[in-house]
């Protein structure tokens, strides 16, 4: 099986690219294409790196768009299953081994569990909010061929919607053809309010706090901004 890996970056800093890259270098799984998608600011040494570097013009869209050109661009290549992983995060070595395991063309949508991680480092605790039930986060898939189609569904939408690009993927996706691997083999660096205040602590003050508004349409601002939505 060949699995090609999906990772946007912005302005994120080298070093934690290098961590990023070197967590999907690391996986035990035999064939896997890291293909890393600069959204307007491309670090010239990934060039010289084992991943297939492609270079967009800012998009705006919170790494929509980077996802799914880069989802084209491993389908093209013939790429059996996709995954994606944001450049502040980072897999467990055995992550899409397990995830492969179960993916079948009746169960082409593979979901995990994820661990969360502040800012500084710190461990924060498994995550409760993608569940692989009511939602799950774009970090947590591997996509068979067979639904590749709907990563599309990242594209083309309102542009408020980028906040909530996960969410769109998630609920285009059909019911029937999810399965789920209950180990959290993702770790991921968390930016918002919520998943601090459900383990117990109150958040950093420039933590986001995604609301929609009366018309449906979402807004991000922090918690220090808006203590009462949190």
């Amino acid at each position: 099986m060949r699995v090609a890996v999906i990772t946007p970056y912005h302005r994120e800093p080298l070093e934690m690219l290098q961590r990023c890259h070197a967590s999907v270098a690391a996986q035990t799984l035999g064939s896997v294409e890291h293909l890393m998608v600069s959204d307007g600011h491309p670090h010239a040494e990934i060039d010289a790196w084992p991943v297939q570097h492609v270079c967009l013009p800012h998009c705006g869209d919170m790494g929509d768009t980077p996802r799914a050109t880069g989802a084209a661009v491993a389908a093209a290549r013939g790429a059996d299953a996709i995954a994606f992983l944001d450049a502040d995060c980072w897999y467990e070595p055995q992550h899409l081994e397990r995830l492969a395991a179960l993916l079948t063309d009746a169960t082409p949508v593979v979901t995990c569990a994820r661990r969360l991680w502040k800012r500084d480092g710190s461990p924060l605790g498994t995550d409760d909010e993608s569940d692989g039930a009511a939602f799950n986060d774009t970090n947590c898939y591997l996509l068979g061929r067979r639904a590749f189609g709907y990563v599309s569904a990242l594209l083309f939408k309102r542009a408020d919607l980028a906040l909530v690009g996960d969410r769109v993927l998630w609920q285009v996706l059909p019911r029937e053809w999810r399965v789920r691997s209950p180990e959290p083999t993702v770790n991921y660096t968390t930016h918002f309010a919520y998943h601090y205040q459900r383990h117990g602590l109150v958040p950093p003050p420039d933590s986001r706090v995604i609301h929609a508004d009366a018309q449906g349409r979402w807004h991000a601002t922090t918690y220090a901004e808006a203590p009462r939505r949190a």
